[in-house]
């Protein structure tokens, strides 16, 4: 909850832009030792890591942006500044996966087998990344009364919502109320993918299926935790709920992966 991690001069490191740099380097070293397992040349995974980062910034800003654009009307600019946050995953995970069918298509590799070695590593970067979101204090939760919620200073992103947008708190108040610390929650959902994605890799009974067992589990994982957070408007009343774009991005993921997963099964069966 301290976004800054340190100041020299003009040069102000934040402690998001160090976590997403170890997300970077912890998917980029465990995908490389997996492709060295199973016969790849491991450098494949820092040649596409290098095209999939570029594209998941550009893919996870524009996403942000068009989730929420009233942020960005009075001040442009701050579209460019990506290290202070304000990163959509889905967006993100959109941009690499198209750069990585790119990269292993025009290689000439198998493009579903890659995608089952890579995706495992996406899983434990994103988990490493989400601990950035929550020093940071963007991807907050909702107001909450359990023992572990947690609470924001002044100048964050849960307090300026809850004093400017949602009114929960008075003028001069010095912290937000206390918030589920709902990207703890998704860190450590992400590293239960992250071992059941390594789990199932070597009993796979076809190309892809890791893969689409990924977005499955994401979009499951996705769609429960928005319930928990604040930060993202629901476009979508389904009774007495609300759906947010990210909810209903992961209900739709979770959906059409399970469909493909089922139809392959059935297709293995009849063969």
């Amino acid at each position: 909850m301290r976004p800054v991690l340190f100041s020299v001069g003009p040069l102000t490191v934040y402690w998001y832009g160090v976590f997403v740099a170890l997300a970077f380097l912890a998917a980029l070293a465990t995908a490389a030792g997996r492709l060295k397992r199973y016969g790849w040349r491991p450098e494949i995974a820092y040649d596409i890591g290098i095209y999939a980062l570029l594209a998941a910034i550009a893919g996870s800003r524009l996403l942000y942006i068009l989730e929420d654009p009233r942020e960005f009307l009075s001040s442009p600019l701050e579209i460019f500044k990506v290290w202070k946050g304000g990163l959509s995953f889905l967006g993100g995970l959109a941009g690499a996966v198209l750069a990585g069918a790119v990269y292993l298509r025009l290689h000439r590799l198998p493009v579903l087998a890659g995608f089952d070695l890579l995706v495992p590593s996406v899983a434990l970067g994103h988990a490493v990344g989400r601990i950035g979101c929550f020093l940071n204090g963007c991807c907050f939760g909702a107001a909450s009364g359990v023992p572990w919620a947690v609470v924001f200073p002044d100048g964050s992103a849960a307090h300026a919502y809850q004093l400017r947008e949602a009114g929960l708190l008075p003028p001069g108040s010095a912290w937000s109320i206390p918030v589920h610390p709902v990207q703890i929650y998704e860190s450590l959902a992400e590293i239960g993918i992250f071992v059941a994605l390594s789990c199932c890799l070597p009993r796979s009974r076809f190309r892809g299926e890791i893969f689409l067992l990924y977005l499955f589990l994401y979009g499951i994982a996705r769609f429960v935790l928005e319930e928990f957070r604040a930060d993202t408007p629901a476009i979508l009343a389904v009774g007495r709920s609300a759906l947010s774009l990210p909810q209903l991005t992961g209900l739709g993921m979770a959906l059409v992966s399970a469909a493909l997963i089922l139809a392959a099964g059935r297709r293995r069966q009849g063969a």
